[in-house]
């Protein structure tokens, strides 16, 4: 493997493992244990947290996609033409999917979040409904990320 290639995947995995981690430990750790503390507090630290992880988790999710179409192009023996065409395309392919999925749930729980803070504190029905929408959205988006880095991961072996 050339060293373009190898730094490349660096640059593709690195980001990956930071935007999936990132995306489970919010949906199923950070968020689910800040809305146990109730909507004020809850609101409070995720304005202070998404100044720092609204352009990680999102840099690092595009820098994963970006590299992601330059790998496909520079793996020798692999092009665009090869997806859903063969065993490994179907599998990149997949991954890419779920991938794109993967960033419009996150998109989606950012903007439910989003609106949750604009809403008055007394509508309560409102912010739970709220709550329960980001919580599933947040989760669909580790799941679909957790499910590229799978497709995309067999792909060596398919």
């Amino acid at each position: 493997m050339d060293a373009e290639l190898a730094i490349m995947r660096i640059l593709h995995i690195g980001p990956g493992v930071v935007w999936v981690g990132s995306a489970f430990f919010a949906a199923f750790i950070l968020n689910p244990r800040l809305r146990a503390l109730g909507p004020g507090l809850e609101t409070q630290v995720t304005a202070s947290i998404n100044k720092v992880w609204g352009p990680v988790v999102h840099g690092s999710a595009a820098i994963t996609i970006i590299v992601g179409f330059l790998l496909i192009s520079s793996t020798p023996g692999r092009e665009f033409g090869d997806l859903f065409s063969s065993h490994w395309g179907w599998a990149i392919g997949i991954g890419m999917i779920a991938a794109f999925v993967a960033l419009l749930f996150g998109g989606f729980a950012g903007f439910s979040q989003s609106k949750a803070r604009r809403i008055d504190a007394s509508d309560t029905v409102g912010l739970a409904s709220l709550a329960m929408q980001t919580g599933v959205f947040e989760k669909l988006h580790a799941a679909m990320a957790l499910g590229a880095v799978a497709a995309m991961a067999a792909a060596r072996w398919v």
